[in-house]
């Protein structure tokens, strides 16, 4: 079988990102996830707002926790 080179089929060059978009992100807080649990069809949607209420802190107990430092010294 005879072989065919192919002209015009190099890689394209990868995309760089352009950096963080300018568009802000859509707010979701009022979100109820409660009813939104209780009405959708769908059945990952539904068990994933299931966990979220089973898992949901009051607001008395929520806390934001952000650890950047380095790690412990492990030698």
């Amino acid at each position: 079988m005879a072989t065919v080179p192919v002209t015009g089929t190099a890689p394209a060059a990868p995309v760089e990102p352009s950096g963080p978009s300018a568009e802000p992100l859509p707010d979701f807080g009022g979100v109820d996830v409660a009813a939104v649990a209780a009405r959708t069809g769908h059945p990952v949607l539904g068990a994933v707002a299931s966990l979220l209420l089973r898992n949901w802190a009051p607001a008395s107990e929520a806390v934001a926790y952000y650890d950047d430092g380095p790690g412990p010294d492990v030698r």
